[in-house]
């Protein structure tokens, strides 16, 4: 009896361990889904402003400038990290 007794404690303690497992996942799921709901309403707001900038011509000009310059940055950006790199590996003949 005394056997089945602790069988019986360790089933019961696993048990509760399993719901507040369950009751924190639970939680941190309906945290998750709750800054995703800010998420997506924060990007249709930013997506609403966008539409409303580019609709007119002058800012559709500066949002076209805008664009162009980040996109050198980036390629002047990468380019320069890929010629550093590609300059300082080591020379396979040295082995």
């Amino acid at each position: 009896m005394n056997e089945l007794g602790s069988k019986i404690s360790a089933l019961k303690n696993i048990t509760i361990d399993i719901h507040q497992d369950v009751n924190d996942q639970d939680r941190l799921l309906n945290e998750s889904n709750g800054i995703f709901d800010g998420f997506g309403t924060n990007l249709q707001n930013s997506f609403g402003r966008m539409n409303r900038m580019v609709s007119k011509r002058h800012q559709r000009q500066m949002c076209f400038y805008v664009s162009i310059a980040l996109v050198l940055f980036f390629v002047l950006y990468y380019g320069s990290g890929l010629i550093s790199w590609s300059s300082s590996s080591p020379d396979q003949d040295g082995l």
